[in-house]
């Protein structure tokens, strides 16, 4: 058996444990809440009920995703403890990294699935509304979908060295703050206090800056987006992903099991 097999495999076994337990019934609850919303919106919205079921589906499924980024992240490696199925696995001929690996695939294969749902009830709302199916809405899902990846794996690193709740605490507010930061240099408060902007900018350079992935605002107010700013906003959230799976995958081969 080779190392993508391996991967494979191990992936599999945790796209099927998870879908078997309580995690994914939140999307089919937020799934119905849409289109009783987009129910509301036809009955009582007039002009733009299309805008509305947009709107709200756009900010479920991103919502969701991040509940489900930071409980499956948070609870990855201890879950694996906990159940001894990580000892069983590396006392094999399965190397560390190609576990970690396929864990971190198998939950971005549950994210898939609820982005598929979600997306898909979203889509299918707006256009029985009336409302246009464009490129943007579509690259909005998409940098949707890597921002929860880029989350998850954020998640998953500090689960390597903290507990589960300072791992999504801390989660959270990079998230929150990496929404911000951008805003917030802008402001008059900051600009006139030279130490706090230069705090935010080393904060800028180092955490990762989540707004570059929010493409909501583009869609709502049918902005045009430039083929250079998708690309470079794709390139810095696949490459601060990629840089964070390195640093897990490092991490949990130094790692003490015991």
């Amino acid at each position: 058996m080779n190392i993508l097999e391996k991967i494979l495999i191990v992936a599999k076994y945790t796209l099927k444990e998870i879908l078997k337990s309580k995690v994914l019934y939140i999307t089919l609850v937020i799934g119905v809440a849409l289109m009783i919303v987009t129910y509301v919106a036809t009955e009582f919205t007039y002009g733009v009920p299309e805008k509305v079921s947009l709107d709200f589906g756009l900010g479920m499924l991103s919502l969701s995703s991040i509940g489900i980024s930071i409980f499956m992240g948070a609870t990855l490696l201890p879950n694996e403890i906990d159940s001894r199925t990580v000892y069983m696995v590396i006392s094999r001929p399965v190397p560390r990294w190609v576990f970690i690996t396929g864990k971190v695939v198998g939950l971005i294969g549950v994210l898939a699935v609820n982005f598929a749902i979600l997306s898909t009830m979203t889509l299918a709302c707006t256009y029985l509304l009336g409302g246009q199916i464009d490129q943007t809405i579509i690259m909005a899902i998409l940098f949707t979908l890597l921002e929860c990846i880029l989350l998850l794996l954020l998640v998953v690193f500090f689960s390597l060295f903290t507990n589960n709740i300072l791992s999504s605490s801390i989660s959270v507010v990079i998230l929150l703050l990496g929404h911000a930061v951008q805003e917030t240099q802008q402001t008059t408060f900051v600009q006139n206090r030279e130490l706090l902007g230069k705090i935010l900018s080393f904060y800028h350079l180092v955490l990762p800056g989540f707004y570059k992935l929010n493409l909501k605002d583009f869609v709502i107010y049918n902005q045009s987006i430039e083929a250079s700013y998708l690309w470079g906003s794709f390139i810095y959230g696949a490459t601060y992903s990629a840089f964070l799976f390195l640093m897990i995958i490092y991490l949990f081969n130094k790692k003490n099991l015991d």
